[in-house]
């Protein structure tokens, strides 16, 4: 009964509404006529051409930022009138723009034949009088237009791309942006990904030369993220998808967001990953609720003001009218609308209905909207301080690299020159103990480096061709020290099927063989260590391979499987003999993850273990070039004039016995400044600079030495990761780099190297 009472009190609300509505309707379209008739430059019947002029002037001005705030009632209201005027004015320029926004307008409201037309009457003007610039812009109002249209895609795209040539002539970069990325979308819409490929790389481009304005980013990302679904990578569909979420969010560029919601939600859905599908939904919905209430409310608006417009087009032709004559029209034109009363009644009714059953969900959705904010919050704010955190560690550990490898140069380097010298044989075993416990530090702050690498996504991706079964071989050969040590025995078996030429990064495969094959071989004695390559599926062009590595060793408790691929987990922390960083696995799963891999492990206690990975590869068919390295003799080295730019006065010691040993006449520049003056003074053979030093650094240094030597070989000294300034460094004009600490034996083969080099090129 009460429900019944309540349902009673609604519909006589709703009728009292309609019936106050007649009038409502008719003062809210006469505010949004007045609103427009007060912003402007007041005119009459009497006003000059000048007086027009300047009204118009304004008027395009207000219609525009009106149309960029979505109200477009006033527009509407004043579309006839508008256009009257521009005539008026004598002005060609008047009448394009203001048909460019009454034409648009008419477009957001559904109103296209009407915008149609507008638009193929300056085209029509546009391409009589060869206006390229009036051409250029008005062939892309029709693009949008057929592009809404069922059937016309196909034109849209035709329009489109012949408008490129025209662009590029005019050299409009914004255009020529919003072309290429117009056509980008149309194809991704036809489902043609290699299409939209190449027009989101030229939209890529000029997005550059713009200065990456959000608004035109965001949309570009979206295009990339449709592409990537089209090609079935949900992954890289999602990172582009964030982008534009993250550009948008607290804009008022609702159309790019929710587009960047929906394609998230769409690769989340090629996933099979439901339960984040389910808290995007939640917050797309709650986005699309506000931009519906907000569209709906804009175009009925828009609508009736149109109605208004159309009833009354003919008192606006060629006059001027007054506000007095303006308000009656709006009085007429609400008694004529009096005639869907009886029907407004009934759609009352109807609605009252409605909305009793719908009250308790609004509700409801009302108050998860309302949770769906706080958490979008604390989630940007987590995000927020991640982002930091990440940036700091990043920053820590490029600094431990430098200041660990610097001193560490010191102590490996002169571990080396000690252990040569026959008078210190007595401490042969206490330096070869204090040269491995070096190299060990050494080990575990290129696995930390690594893990940091990988985590932060800096693992450079160089795809080559190399042999399988060759560098299964040479990673094999490698443990054959430790082989012996332990009286172990490596069997490597390739199936036939398995195709041997290979186009892969080689170095990733390396070091995850490397890792799995040593620990093998670190955890087994007396026992077999077998590795086997089958072929799991085939195509004409890439393969898909497992790689087992099993061993007869320790093995490993079931307790403890689930953990041995975390960070500085060891798998046998009880024996002394198998200590170690803890990292070689959580390494191996990192890098097979990003490879789209996978790897799996089974184990027993005292009787071995298994690791199991498979990896897709490209076939190649390209043919190995049969390089063969020159043969060097270190006597060569004899006599030769090296300058040694370091600063640090242990390293300078360290540089200068190794070359002492091989005759090499050394001379030593503590920094940039003074080894500039010292290659300007002296001739040398070779130069080692150091990169980080005082006064001026080793990039600075080799800039100045370019300037006046050209072939002085100079090979870069650095104990900083040698990806973070590669480029710098052979930019600046070195020939070669050496990373801190280093093999005596490969620190004298590159000096070699570099100075042979020199030699031929001067013969």
């Amino acid at each position: 009964m009460k429900l019944f009472t309540k349902i009673i009190f609604l519909l006589i609300y709703f009728f009292s509404l309609q019936v106050q509505g007649q009038t409502q309707d008719a003062d809210t379209n006469l505010n949004n006529l007045n609103s427009i008739l007060d912003a402007l430059p007041k005119i009459s019947k009497d006003s000059t051409k000048t007086e027009i002029t300047t009204h118009v002037d304004a008027m395009i001005t207000l219609m525009n930022e009106e149309h960029y705030k979505e109200n477009y009632a006033p527009i509407l209201i004043y579309a006839d009138k508008g256009l009257a005027l521009a005539k008026k004015s004598d002005n060609a320029n008047h009448i394009h723009d203001t048909r460019g926004i009454v034409g648009n307008t008419l477009l957001k409201v559904r109103d296209s034949i009407r915008a149609k037309k507008l638009f193929l009457k300056t085209l029509a003007h546009a391409e009589k009088t060869k206006d390229s610039s009036l051409i250029l812009k008005f062939r892309g109002y029709l693009g949008n237009i057929y592009y809404y249209m069922e059937g016309y895609r196909n034109k849209t795209i035709r329009l489109y791309l012949e408008s490129i040539e025209l662009a590029e002539r005019l050299k409009d970069t914004s255009r020529l942006f919003v072309i290429h990325h117009n056509l980008s979308r149309a194809y991704n819409e036809n489902k043609n990904p290699t299409q939209s490929d190449y027009h989101i790389k030229k939209t890529a481009y000029y997005l550059d030369l713009l200065g990456n304005p959000p608004h035109y980013a965001a949309s570009h990302f979206h295009n990339v993220g449709r592409k990537f679904l089209l090609l079935n990578e949900p992954d890289e569909a999602i990172n582009n998808f964030k982008k534009t979420i993250e550009l948008c969010e607290n804009t008022d560029f609702t159309e790019a967001l929710l587009e960047g919601y929906t394609g998230y939600r769409e690769a989340l859905e090629l996933k099979k990953d439901y339960k984040e599908f389910y808290e995007i939904d939640k917050i797309l919905k709650g986005y699309e609720e506000e931009k519906d209430k907000s569209e709906t409310q804009n175009i009925s608006d828009a609508i009736n003001a149109k109605l208004y417009a159309e009833l009354n087009a003919e008192r606006y032709k060629n006059q001027i009218t007054t506000n007095e004559l303006e308000k009656e029209l709006l009085v007429q034109q609400a008694e004529r609308r009096s005639i869907f009363f009886v029907l407004a009644i009934a759609t009352v009714v109807f609605l009252g209905i409605i909305l009793v059953i719908t009250y308790v969900s609004s509700k409801r959705r009302k108050a998860l909207v309302e949770d769906l904010k706080i958490k979008n919050k604390q989630y940007l704010l987590a995000k927020k301080e991640s982002e930091e955190f990440a940036k700091t560690k990043t920053k820590f550990f490029a600094t431990v690299s430098h200041e660990l490898r610097t001193p560490l140069y010191g102590v490996i380097g002169l571990s080396s020159i000690l252990l040569e010298n026959e008078d210190l044989k007595k401490h042969e075993k206490d330096l070869k103990s204090l040269k491995f416990s070096a190299n060990y530090l050494l080990t575990l702050v290129n696995d930390l480096l690594q893990i940091n690498k990988i985590e932060n996504k800096n693992f450079k991706e160089e795809d080559i061709t190399f042999n399988l079964k060759t560098l299964t071989s040479r990673i094999v050969s490698s443990f054959e020290y430790i082989t012996l040590q332990h009286e172990n025995e490596i069997s490597v078996t390739i199936h036939e099927d398995v195709p041997l030429l290979l186009k892969y990064n080689s170095v990733r495969l390396s070091q995850i063989l490397m890792n799995l094959i040593g620990n093998a071989c670190k955890f087994t004695e007396k026992g077999k260590i077998d590795i086997v390559i089958k072929l799991l599926e085939r195509t004409e062009t890439a393969a898909t391979l497992q790689f087992t590595i099993k061993d007869t060793g320790a093995g490993i408790e079931k307790t403890k499987l689930e953990h041995v691929f975390n960070e500085f987990a060891q798998i046998d922390s009880s024996s002394s003999a198998y200590q170690g960083t803890g990292l070689g696995l959580p390494i191996v799963k990192k890098l097979i993850e990003q490879a789209n891999g996978t790897i799996t492990v089974e184990s027993e206690l005292g009787k071995g273990s298994t690791f199991t990975f498979t990896i897709g590869m490209l076939i190649s068919n390209e043919t190995l070039a049969q390089n063969v390295l020159p043969i060097l003799d270190f006597k060569q080295l004899e006599h030769k004039k090296v300058l040694i730019v370091e600063d640090n006065r242990i390293n300078q010691t360290v540089t200068k016995r190794i070359l002492d040993s091989e005759g090499v006449i050394c001379t030593i520049a503590e920094n940039g400044e003074k080894a500039v003056s010292a290659v300007r003074q002296s001739e040398f053979d070779l130069v080692l600079m150091d990169i980080n030093m005082p006064v001026k650094n080793g990039i600075e240094a080799t800039k100045d030495i370019r300037q006046f030597n050209t072939t002085i070989p100079i090979i870069a000294l650095t104990a900083v990761d040698i990806e973070e300034q590669k480029n710098q460094i052979f930019e600046c004009g070195m020939n070669d780099i050496i990373l801190k600490p280093y093999d005596i034996d490969q620190f004298k083969k590159t000096i070699a190297a570099n100075i042979k080099s020199t030699l031929e090129s001067e013969i």
